[in-house]
C-alpha cells in the first residue's frame, strides 16, 4: 500500500501544475479585464426570453381593442430592454402585457353567467373580491413609490371600470389581471 502512495506521488510531482496549466486570455484592447458573465445574467435573460415568446404568442390570438395596443405597445419597450440586456425590466414588462392579453382573451371567450353552476361556484364568488384586493394594492403601491407612468394608471382605471360593470367571473378575472399587469409594470419601471 505504501508502495503505491509513494509511486502515485513520485508520478504526481513529476506532473508539475504548470505544465497543465492554461495560457491566460489575451487582455483586453482597453487594458481592463473582460468581466465574466455571470450564471444569474443567463437565467434572467431566458426568463426574458421565455416572457416575450409567450406575449407574442398571446398577442397573436387576441382581437384588436384599445388595451391590446397598449399591450403590443408594452411589448415593444419589453423586446427593447431586452436587446439592452435589462433584462429583469424587459420580463416585467412583457409579463404585464401577457397579464393584458390574458384579460382581453378572458373577456373574448369566458361565459358571462353571474355564478357559473358546479365546482367553479365558489371561484366564481370569490373571483370579484381577489380582483378588488388587486385593485387595492395597484393603487397603494402607486402611490407609495409615486409612480405616474400613464399606462399604470391606464390598466388600474380600466380594471376599476371592468369590476363596476357586473358581477361576473369574466370581468372578475380580466379587472384582476389588469391590476396585476398594473403591479407588474410598476415594478419594471422601478428596477425591482
Amino acid at each position: 500500500m505504501q508502495k503505491k502512495c509513494l509511486v502515485l506521488a513520485a508520478i504526481l510531482s513529476a506532473l508539475s501544475l504548470s505544465a497543465l496549466a492554461q495560457p491566460a486570455p489575451p487582455p483586453s484592447s482597453s487594458g481592463s479585464p473582460v468581466p465574466a458573465p455571470r450564471s444569474a445574467d443567463y437565467r434572467e435573460a431566458e426568463r426574458a426570453a421565455r416572457e416575450l415568446a409567450r406575449t407574442q404568442y398571446l398577442a397573436g390570438i387576441v382581437g384588436q381593442s384599445p388595451l391590446k395596443a397598449t399591450a403590443e405597445t408594452l411589448l415593444r419597450q419589453a423586446q427593447g430592454e431586452y436587446q439592452a440586456g435589462q433584462y429583469f425590466r424587459a420580463r416585467e414588462r412583457a409579463h404585464a402585457a401577457s397579464l393584458v392579453l390574458e384579460a382581453l382573451r378572458f373577456q373574448e371567450v369566458a361565459p358571462t353567467a353571474p355564478h357559473p353552476a358546479g365546482r367553479g361556484g365558489r371561484r366564481a364568488y370569490e373571483a370579484p373580491f381577489r380582483a378588488q384586493e388587486a385593485i387595492a394594492r395597484a393603487e397603494y403601491e402607486a402611490d407609495y413609490y409615486r409612480v405616474n407612468a400613464p399606462a399604470v394608471n391606464q390598466l388600474i382605471q380600466e380594471a376599476k371600470r371592468l369590476l363596476a360593470q357586473g358581477n361576473d367571473l369574466a370581468r372578475a378575472e380580466a379587472a384582476h389581471r389588469l391590476a396585476r399587469a398594473a403591479h407588474h409594470l410598476m415594478k419594471a419601471e422601478r428596477g425591482f
